[in-house]
């Protein structure tokens, strides 16, 4: 490969260097577009429920996280005139989250809450072996699957709800923002979410780029998970989310977003913990959808700019580009944690944390091997999942 020479003569690297460039200012572009997105998506007004059918919650747990007790008793202060039913399940007899639970139900002995104890059911999925097990025990119209890390406001199934009953909607799922638990990992962890994750979706609703399905919060009436197989045909998926929603669509039914943010927690305690969350959703982003994959690589527009930069050897326009790009990148975190609530003291951190983000966008092309709750999977092309 040939570099600058002294004499001036451009070099392989030069080129590259400013293909990475125009390749940050197209990224640059599109994070200001995403960020309009994510601010019109968050002044969305919810839609006033018709009726009010009955649900049951179906919650699949696993240990004492942080903030768990909190997470579940958002879910028992909801402001829903219908009957509402919560399932709580583990897998293990021992799980530490069974106290959590029966302090719960001691909390609000006037609440439909269930537990049940066990898993049934075949795949590498462990959390739909739980739901398969905690299916029987739901009783209501709708069914709505919210994970352990997640907390919402008040009235967050009355909003559900009414999206539900919207003309030809069969699945609702809902954005959301990362909230800290403590600890600087746990804070990376959650900026990733609030700065990369929530504008990019954002963006690919309003211009109907993707019609993605998000695991943290899924609600469809009981009759259409029934009529796609049940969570048995979930199991040897790790990307349920995006099964699900597949299988909604296929079915001519659409899929929307309940107006408005939830809080998703993260309680990553660790460089370990992080990189390995990160690296089990990007692998399997990378191999259900490759080229949606590879073309959002321009979203990490500030580390394209660094290399870009230093592949030029420095040239001044290239050092004028960055300088730019910096503070752009710098106003937008600022800007995107008005519209998600985030806390600005991360700021200081955005360097950082996107290069440990372009470090995981390049990593997920290697291997094809993740690690869930201690379980070494190995992902499948169409996103299937087989344990080790």
């Amino acid at each position: 490969m040939l570099w600058i020479q002294s004499d001036g003569v451009w070099g392989v690297a030069y080129w590259i260097g400013g293909a990475c460039i125009a390749a940050s200012i197209l990224g640059a572009i599109y994070a200001c577009i995403a960020t309009w997105t994510l601010a019109l998506f968050t002044r969305r007004r919810a839609a006033e429920s018709l009726t009010f059918p009955s649900v049951s919650l179906l919650k699949p747990l696993h240990g004492d996280e942080p903030g768990l007790y909190d997470n579940l008793r958002s879910f028992c202060v909801q402001d829903y005139p219908g009957a509402l039913q919560i399932v709580l399940g583990v897998q293990d007899p021992e799980d530490p989250a069974i106290a959590v639970v029966r302090r719960l139900q001691a909390a609000y002995p006037a609440l439909d809450i269930v537990l049940t104890i066990g898993a049934v059911g075949q795949g590498g999925n462990r959390k739909i072996a739980n739901l398969t097990n905690m299916a029987p025990k739901a009783t209501a119209e709708v069914f709505i699957i919210s994970d352990s890390d997640v907390r919402v406001a008040p009235d967050h199934i009355r909003r559900v709800v009414g999206a539900l009953q919207a003309p030809q909607v069969g699945l609702i799922t809902c954005l959301y923002r990362g909230r800290p638990t403590g600890g600087l990992w746990s804070t990376l962890a959650a900026m990733d979410v609030d700065y990369r994750f929530a504008p990019s979706v954002g963006l690919a609703l309003k211009f109907g780029l993707a019609h993605p399905c998000l695991g943290p919060t899924m609600a469809l009436r009981r009759g259409l998970l029934e009529e796609i197989g049940g969570f048995p045909y979930l199991s040897d998926f790790l990307a349920d989310d995006y099964e699900l929603g597949r299988a909604v669509r296929e079915r001519g039914h659409r899929l929307a977003f309940a107006p408005g943010l939830i809080e998703h927690l993260c309680p990553e305690r660790s460089a370990r913990e992080m990189l390995t969350h990160e690296f089990r959703w990007a692998r399997t982003v990378r191999l259900i959808e490759p080229a949606g994959y590879f073309g959002s690589g321009i979203t990490h527009f500030w580390v394209l700019a660094l290399i870009g930069m230093a592949l030029t050897g420095f040239a001044g326009w290239s050092v004028i580009t960055l300088a730019t790009l910096t503070l752009l990148r710098l106003a937008l975190v600022a800007l995107t944690s008005r519209f998600t609530g985030a806390n600005l003291k991360g700021l200081a951190l955005t360097p950082f944390r996107d290069l440990l983000s372009f470090g995981v966008f390049v990593g997920a092309f290697f291997g094809d091997r993740v690690e869930w709750r201690g379980a070494q999977l190995q992902l499948g092309r169409t996103g299937e999942v087989t344990i080790c």
